[in-house]
């Protein structure tokens, strides 16, 4: 489900923003370096020149971290790392732009590298109750 909610953000996030606030995507941006270069591909506008293909590996850079994460947080008995309700229904665009939103307004976290900014994102918006 979260699958759903954290890729499917991607594509409302990118139409939402003006093309005008993404930087210029670059192939040196597709490294990955940053959470703040997982940011600029997922806000890249789908006129630039590599929007679309920014979009696209945003959307699989975004399903394959969060995969995992969730065979992770699946395997453990206690001390999960984030707890998705049942009840949540945000679709995958939502939930890749709701991370872009977020990320944007911690600076710290775009200097982290990408997969630990989505961790921080899902730490922050899905915390587990005490004892899970």
């Amino acid at each position: 489900m979260l699958t759903r909610l954290l890729l499917a953000g991607v594509a409302l996030c990118a139409a939402s923003l003006p093309n005008a606030a993404s930087a210029a995507v670059t192939e040196s941006t597709f490294q990955l370096n940053t959470t703040s270069d997982l940011v600029d591909l997922c806000s890249a506008a789908p006129a630039d020149p590599m929007g679309t293909a920014a979009l696209n590996f945003c959307q699989g850079f975004a399903l394959g971290v969060y995969r995992v994460l969730e065979e992770e947080n699946a395997a453990k008995r206690i001390g999960k790392m984030f707890c998705i309700p049942e009840t949540a229904t945000q679709t995958r665009n939502e939930a890749i732009a709701d991370f872009v939103q977020w990320a944007k307004t911690s600076p710290a976290v775009l200097a982290q590298r990408p997969a630990n900014g989505i961790v921080a994102y899902l730490q922050t918006k899905f915390p587990c109750p005490r004892g899970k």
